[in-house]
């Protein structure tokens, strides 16, 4: 396996040399006037921070969509990107450049967005970014560095208040770390996720690429998935794209019930975008 990830390991760290990681993470987020703001958000011991979001979701109908979009350099992203935005209630994107094209997209389609950013790449802030029809009520950022490149990978996690429910909905939109041999610091990435979302006893999704391209890895997951009480939706016709032969996009649900699970198959990225539909229990 590692003779595969070998030569994709040394291109990234050719391409490191051009990337500006800033000593602490922040968070930008499109505020309500259209400007951005940035905001360190840090998960920690004070808990996710209040954002302006007043709004709620429908508990009975809630349509989450989980794409990478690396790094919008396939042709087609935008059709693609459109076409899930339509589709989408809340719409999480990994290795998102927040570059002038990707707002359009997003902005066009009434969305405001919470970007994690992970690091600078000549004029764009790269990350996880989460779009939503609802602003939500806080949230908080993680991130983790490749062992290998010093690199970060991040997480976004974002809290919704739901139509007559007292309960917030949680959705942490996740990048795992991906150059590192085994479970080599993969480890303490996940244990931090959960560690930031232990304290929540409501409904909780987490989708993202879990980059699971090894036993090892899909331990760890699991591991983070029984101490969350979480399982995996299950995709009747299950188009999700495998890197050596595993499968690296997963949703993971706990306290909600998924309708409708589906993944689109493009040619605008090296992984198609899934679509899962939920009812709150």
């Amino acid at each position: 396996m590692l003779r595969h990830w070998l030569p994709v390991a040394a291109i990234a760290a050719a391409a490191a040399g051009c990337v500006t990681v800033p000593d602490d993470q922040h968070a930008l987020l499109l505020d309500a006037d259209g400007t951005i703001a940035q905001r360190t958000i840090s998960c920690g011991h004070s808990g996710a921070a209040t954002l302006a979001g007043e709004g709620a979701l429908d508990a009975h109908a809630i349509r989450i969509a989980s794409w990478n979009v690396h790094k919008e350099g396939d042709p087609g992203w935008q059709s693609d990107l459109t076409q899930l935005i339509a589709r989408s209630d809340v719409l999480l994107l990994q290795e998102a450049g927040l570059v002038p094209e990707l707002r359009a997209a997003i902005e066009r389609g009434s969305l405001r967005w919470v970007l994690a950013s992970s690091f600078a790449y000549l004029d764009a802030e790269y990350g996880v970014l989460t779009a939503t029809r609802v602003a939500p009520a806080s949230a908080c950022t993680l991130r983790a560095y490749e062992p290998l490149l010093g690199i970060p990978k991040s997480a976004l996690i974002t809290y919704f208040r739901l139509i007559g429910r007292d309960a917030m909905l949680a959705v942490a939109n996740l990048h795992a770390i991906n150059f590192a041999p085994g479970s080599l610091g993969y480890h303490a990435q996940l244990e931090a996720l959960g560690d930031a979302l232990a304290a929540h006893r409501g409904p909780l999704v987490i989708a993202g690429d879990f980059n699971t391209w090894n036993e090892a890895r899909d331990g760890e997951v699991r591991a983070l998935a029984a101490r969350l009480s979480l399982d995996p939706v299950a995709f009747p016709v299950d188009a999700r794209r495998r890197f050596f032969g595993r499968i690296f996009d997963w949703v993971y649900v706990r306290g909600v019930e998924a309708v409708d699970a589906t993944a689109w198959e493009v040619t605008s990225s090296d992984h198609n975008p899934l679509l899962v539909t939920f009812r709150i229990r």
